[in-house]
């Protein structure tokens, strides 16, 4: 009776692990059928994708006054998920970057994952800098204010929509699309918790 718990219990774990692959393998596949096989300039950027399989991140892009990015980024290699903050201050002639580790939630961030799958997040085209009201409404209008940013990076692609003021104009003139890279940002959110990082000593290349 013992031996077949033990059995069991090992028939599920292998049941999971073998899951958790295959959602691995098809996010990783639909994101490079959809995206272009890109470089990223960004060495740290490329640095994480270079050490992990997947990268998913949601960057908040400021280049009106205060110029920098904040990066809040989930990292899966194997079966293990990772979590870190990342900003750069581009403000001359201070330009800096910091990076920290943050504690990552296995069971959010797999919940990230399924939602990306199931809403072929991949075919999010963003505005591509102009028509931030697909609907016509001529009334939403704001001067600036941050763009977002998705990522999802493979080893293979690189998949980035931006938005405008994404909150913004969702709540002025909605839009589908739209409305899945908003939900794809407080996923990110639930994957850790960003407001308190911890300094990781993680090799941030210049």
């Amino acid at each position: 009776m013992r031996r077949l718990r033990y059995f069991l219990f090992g028939a599920f774990i292998i049941f999971l692990f073998m899951s958790c692959k295959a959602q691995q393998s098809s996010l990783i596949q639909g994101i490079d059928k959809a995206a272009s096989n890109q470089d990223v300039e960004d060495s740290v950027i490329n640095q994480l994708r270079n050490d992990n399989d997947l990268i998913i991140a949601y960057a908040v892009e400021n280049f009106a006054w205060v110029k920098s990015i904040h990066y809040k980024i989930i990292a899966k290699k194997n079966n293990e998920w990772k979590a870190y903050l990342y900003n750069v201050n581009l403000m001359k002639p201070d330009v800096s970057k910091s990076f920290t580790e943050v504690k990552a939630d296995k069971t959010a961030c797999d919940a990230l994952a399924d939602y990306i799958m199931q809403s072929k997040a991949w075919n999010i085209k963003g505005d591509q800098g102009s028509n931030f009201c697909p609907n016509g409404n001529t009334n939403c209008n704001i001067n600036d204010a941050a763009s977002a940013r998705l990522w999802i990076i493979t080893k293979r692609s690189v998949f980035n929509p931006s938005y405008y003021a994404p909150e913004f104009y969702q709540e002025c003139c909605a839009d589908s699309s739209r409305a899945v890279f908003l939900s794809i940002k407080i996923k990110i959110e639930s994957c850790a918790n960003f407001v308190q990082g911890s300094t990781n000593n993680y090799k941030a290349k210049n």
